[in-house]
């Protein structure tokens, strides 16, 4: 795709080369911030495996550690960690 100032001159609202710092410096975070998620949902899928080939290893397909509970989804290889409340709260789930 050809950058901006290899296109033919443009003008008029829409199709116009637009130089804003503030809105420049924004999807430059924008960028940043989405390539760090990446990489951190990389990061996560490794921990998750680990956890998955442990829980096989040990013949289960749960277990509950201090207020949480890891739980394998069946039919899936992925887990469900959700904080488990006692009494009248219902547990809140993080995926």
């Amino acid at each position: 795709m050809p950058k901006t100032p290899d296109l033919p001159a443009m003008e008029g609202p829409g199709v116009a080369e637009v130089k804003d710092k503030k809105l420049e410096k924004l999807a430059d975070d924008f960028c940043e911030k989405r390539d760090a998620k990446a990489e951190l949902a990389e990061q996560m899928t490794g921990v998750e495996t680990k956890i998955l080939d442990r829980m096989a290893e040990l013949g289960i397909n749960r277990f509950r550690y201090a207020d949480r509970e890891a739980i394998i989804k069946p039919g899936k290889n992925h887990v469900r960690i959700k904080v488990v409340k006692i009494g009248d709260g219902e547990p809140e789930e993080e995926e």
